[in-house]
């Protein structure tokens, strides 16, 4: 949905760092604090963004080093009360679509069902013939155990 996004160095810092992302009256906004001095710096604003009500909010971080990692050790969210005299109609929300001043309309893709294809189907045959071998060994050393302890059973008999 927005084209710009945040640079800042999150990562290797010996304190947490913060992200602040507001959306009040069809404004976005996102400010950071990365230094740990309470200090927020805008990142950017976007006006005249619509976000329809019924989504889900998801967090995700890309590093480009393969063992960097992000933890998100908390996420709080605040709902923003209406102003006095101000009505909000969930049916109508439900039916705006997402856009943004300046960004393309892009159409709405729903993610598509995987197809099984051969491939899968031939990984989950292996994988079945695999679980039928460990569990075809795993009785024949059990027997052969079993078996086994039955001999020592019947020398250790004295009569």
């Amino acid at each position: 949905l927005i084209s710009s996004g945040i640079n800042a160095e999150y990562g290797g810092q010996k304190h947490d760092t913060f992200v602040s992302i507001k959306y009040i009256n069809n404004i976005l906004t996102v400010h950071s604090d990365v230094r740990g001095k309470s200090k927020w710096t805008k990142c950017f604003e976007v006006k005249n963004v619509v976000l329809p009500v019924g989504y889900h909010l998801g967090l995700s971080a890309s590093t480009g080093d393969l063992a960097d990692n992000h933890d998100v050790k908390m996420l709080k969210l605040y709902e923003v009360d209406l102003v006095p005299g101000q009505t909000f109609n969930v049916d109508e929300a439900l039916k705006l679509v997402p856009s943004a001043d300046g960004e393309p309309d892009r159409p709405h893709v729903h993610p598509k069902k995987k197809e099984k294809g051969s491939s899968s189907v031939l990984w989950t045959i292996f994988y079945i013939f695999i679980t039928i071998v460990i569990v075809l060994s795993a009785i024949g050393i059990g027997i052969v155990v079993w078996q086994k302890k039955q001999e020592d059973r019947r020398r250790k008999r004295f009569f």
